[in-house]
C-alpha cells in the first residue's frame, strides 16, 4: 500500500482475571482465577425466601434471616434447567450489582 495506512494486526487480549460461575439449583458459586491461581469462590443460596412477616430476602440476605419458621421458598432452577427467569434475574442483579 504506497501512502496508505499500516494495518496492525492487534494481539489478541488476555484477561487477568477470569469468572467462574457455577449457577446450581441450591446455591450459586462464583470464584476468579488469576493465571492459573483459583481464590476461595463464593457460596450464596440460589433462591428467593419470604418469612412470615413477608420479609423478603434475596440470595446472600437470607445469612440475615433470624426466625426460619413458615419461611417459602422460591427457586428459580428445577431438575438443572431455569424455570423462572425473573427470580433468577433478581437473584443475580442482587448479588453482582449490589
Amino acid at each position: 500500500m504506497a501512502g496508505g495506512r499500516k494495518s496492525k494486526a492487534a494481539a489478541p487480549a488476555h484477561p487477568q482475571k477470569t469468572l467462574v460461575l457455577d449457577n446450581g439449583a441450591y446455591t450459586l458459586k462464583a470464584g476468579l482465577v488469576r493465571g492459573g491461581a483459583v481464590d476461595e469462590p463464593v457460596i450464596v443460596p440460589n433462591c428467593i425466601a419470604r418469612d412470615r412477616a413477608r420479609k423478603i430476602y434475596v440470595g446472600s440476605d437470607l445469612e440475615k434471616c433470624r426466625d426460619h419458621g413458615e419461611i417459602q421458598f422460591r427457586r428459580p432452577v428445577e431438575k438443572g434447567f431455569i424455570v423462572n427467569w425473573e427470580a433468577q434475574k433478581e437473584i443475580w442483579d442482587h448479588e453482582f450489582f449490589d
